[in-house]
């Protein structure tokens, strides 16, 4: 009995002695903990460990580990994991992630003193564009595909306006990589693909020639781009466009002439001419024409007799079939054939809004956005549905129903969002479908999937990390409780996350849109588009009409009629709302609707007594923690700021120079306002604004610099400061950067 004690006590001491010495790897965060000098005769306290999985595939196993333990988690959902830990225990959870996902751990690491299930297990698939800094949601291979086209051996071109680059689906391997563009900020600059830029935006067209070399329509430049083989980028024709600026600017037009010195207004659907050119449809042409290209960049224009006096004829989309034969859709949705340099109706009626399969004119199409031929037969990207043309001009529905969403399947029981685009890479037809900013595959026989590297991601769905989803965004508001809020327009509802990236979903009925005030766990929203959070922990919201106010779980309506474009919060509780296109208001509303007018067009215009016609498009504004307020304005491509005084003046850039790619003081600085632009500002007085083809920082003195962030070239859109930390949207994930 004795020896037997002893050997009990000396096995213990081992146990002790390995515990102590790390045994079991995982930092520390061995099976079964330190018995803490227990009397060996007394059982410790032991506790279990375990959390949830999030956002893995069905059939998709997680491999969870703590210490020397290691369990596969079949499916998501809670986990238990079957080692009990000693109190005192420390604790270390890893995750395994299976192949083609990325696993983030949360809560997985600390000292066991009570039965835990907070660690979480975030998962989710592994694209090629992983963006450092990601909090919450995941980051996508696309962000605003327009348009695409494929090469003789099968790999898909991708016109993308988020990086405003030029994208390659790898026919062998199906990842996406850039291949042309790589600065991921709007400009124009040819050279080699790295170091190029584009300003890609409106309906976007690009074409492989037989030879190899991409064309595209650069349409905010108003170019025609070419990219070789190699990614080696020039400009074929065209010289600059207006039609993108925001600044009120007289129109260039369309100029005929070779290379730089011709002019397109905004070039659009293209098609390669077979002889080293394309074909353009110049978008803002108002009759039937179209812009030939050539090889040496001459510009000239084919204008058609008008085919049907008693409708207006504007060509929208172009293709070239295999004999060369040059077929044209027009904003009435039907489809011409050029013969012998006349348009003749091929097919398509013009009367109703119903998809109808039929021949000739007995067809009818929604909204033709793309045209493409494969194995002789024409494919129309038609809204939500995939239809195909034969050469007889019969029309059939391929693909495709009114169901508007993006599911896989045969025939008519796959749905699609919204179409842009439509090519053929050999094999299947490729689509762009932009309501989830990925692309599908249709068969000919009408199967569709969605490619591999793009899979969809949009939804509206709690959780931590990056198994969090995001449906849509607007806005985001760093509020006083230490939490990020942002607005889902499509979902109706205010969505909360924490610093650690854990989103929830806080107020309003998801897909219920509504304005009832009250308890902030019964109210409604109506289509919510900008949040912003006041010092007095309340939270002020913009629907499409009125502004709603948040505080202490209460729900109320301060003002039901304003169009409010932005807000910000005052120190003093009140909103300041910015409002109107071209002669906006700087508008304060109290919590009690008084509304108070701060800011007009007319004194923005008296700032500049020489200049005539100077327009107000205010876009966002930010308070400081004085109260000065600051509102950035693209029509005269500055921002403002109004003081506590009521003083108005210019803070940063040059009015009325909007090439946006200049640092420095006040009229030398210069801001592009390529996209929607949101403020921010930090307990320093920063300005952090977005929109400018990155986010730019403008100091207290209205000096403006381009920082680089954490997340590289992410397409920001809305911002906030929260912690010392920049915190940015893109369409599907919030990241961060230290500041």
């Amino acid at each position: 009995m004795k020896l037997k004690r002893f050997e009990f006590a000396v096995a213990t001491a081992l146990v002790v002695l390995l515990a102590g010495c790390g045994g079991g790897g995982g930092g520390g965060g061995g099976g079964g903990g330190s018995t803490g000098g227990t009397n060996p005769t007394t059982p410790a306290t032991q506790y279990t460990l375990g959390g949830t999985v999030y956002g893995l595939a069905a059939g998709t196993p997680v491999t969870v580990s703590n210490g020397g333990e290691k369990k596969i988690i079949a499916s998501n959902g809670a986990f238990t994991l079957d080692t009990k830990l000693n109190a005192g225990a420390s604790y270390n959870i890893e995750a395994i992630a299976p192949a083609g996902y990325t696993c983030q751990v949360g809560n997985g690491s600390g000292t066991i003193n009570a039965n835990l299930n907070n660690a979480t297990i975030a998962c989710a698939p592994v694209l090629g564009n992983q963006v450092a800094g990601q909090v919450a949601g995941l980051s996508t291979a696309l962000k605003e595909p327009l348009a695409v086209t494929a090469d003789a051996n099968g790999n898909v071109y991708v016109l993308d306006a988020g990086p405003h680059s030029v994208l390659k689906l790898d026919k062998a391997s199906q990842q996406i990589s850039t291949f042309a563009g790589g600065t991921g900020k709007p400009g124009t600059a040819d050279g080699a693909a790295a170091a190029a830029q584009f300003w890609l935006g409106g309906a976007g067209g690009a074409v492989v020639d037989a030879q190899g070399n991409l064309f595209l329509s650069d349409g905010c430049n108003g170019e025609i781009r070419k990219v070789a083989p190699d990614g080696t980028v020039s400009t074929l024709a065209g010289g600059g466009t207006v039609v993108c600026k925001n600044v009120a600017t007289a129109s260039m037009g369309q100029v005929n002439a070779t290379g730089t010195a011709a002019r397109f207004e905004r070039p659009g659907s293209l098609v390669s001419d077979g002889a080293g050119g394309v074909i353009v449809i110049d978008s803002q042409t108002s009759q039937p024409a179209v812009r030939l290209v050539s090889a040496a960049g001459v510009v000239t224009t084919r204008t058609y007799p008008q085919p049907d006096p008693s409708a207006t004829i504007t060509l929208q989309r172009v293709a070239r079939a295999p004999d060369g034969g040059l077929f044209f859709s027009d904003s009435n949705n039907r489809i011409w054939k050029d013969v012998n340099g006349a348009l003749v109706l091929f097919v398509g009626k013009l009367s109703g809004l119903s998809y109808e399969d039929g021949t000739g004119a007995n067809a009818r199409f929604r909204a033709i956005t793309g045209m493409t031929f494969a194995n002789g037969d024409m494919y129309v990207t038609d809204l939500a549905k995939v239809r195909k043309v034969t050469g007889a001009g019969v029309v059939t529905t391929l693909a495709g129903n009114d169901n508007r969403a993006s599911v896989d399947g045969q025939g008519a029981a796959a749905s699609f969002s919204t179409l842009l685009s439509i090519t053929f890479d050999g094999t299947d037809l490729i689509v762009v479908d932009s309501g989830q900013e990925i692309l599908r595959k249709v068969s000919l026989t009408g199967a569709v999937s969605t490619v591999k590297s793009t899979p969809a991601l949009r939804a509206s769905v709690d959780g931590p990390g990056i198994a969090a989803r995001f449906g849509s965004f607007s806005s985001l508001a760093a509020g006083s409780d230490g939490n990020l809020y942002s607005v889902d327009p499509a979902g109706h509802v205010v969505r909360k996350a924490t610093p650690a990236g854990f989103v929830t979903t806080v107020g309003g009925k998801a897909g219920t849109p509504g304005n009832d005030n009250g308890a902030l766990a019964t109210a409604t929203f109506n289509t919510p588009q900008r949040i912003a959070a006041g010092k007095d922990g309340s939270l002020w919201i913009a629907q499409t009409d009125g502004v709603r106010r948040i505080l202490n779980n209460e729900v109320t309506t301060p003002d039901a009629s304003i169009k409010a474009v932005n807000l910000a919060v005052e120190p003093s509780g009140n909103a300041v709302v910015v409002t109107g296109t071209n002669s906006g208001e700087v508008i304060r509303v109290t919590p009690a609707g008084a509304r108070t007018v701060l800011v007009n067009t007319a004194q923005i215009a008296a700032l500049f007594p020489a200049r005539t016609g100077v327009k107000f498009t205010p876009q966002s504004v930010v308070v400081d923690a004085a109260g000065n307020i600051y509102i950035a304005d693209t029509a005269t491509a500055a921002v403002y700021k109004y003081s506590t005084a009521g003083v108005l003046s210019v803070f940063a850039g040059t009015p009325f120079n909007e090439t946006g790619n200049i640092d420095g003081a006040v009229g030398v600085a210069t801001l592009g306002f390529y996209e929607i632009d949101h403020m921010a500002i930090d307990d320093a007085g920063n300005l952090y604004l977005s929109g400018q083809g990155s986010v730019r920082k403008i100091s207290p003195a209205g000096v403006v610099s381009s920082p680089t962030y954490g997340w590289g070239n992410a397409d920001i859109g809305a911002v906030a400061v929260l912690g010392g930390k920049l915190y940015g949207m893109t369409r599907y994930a919030l990241l961060q950067s230290s500041l």
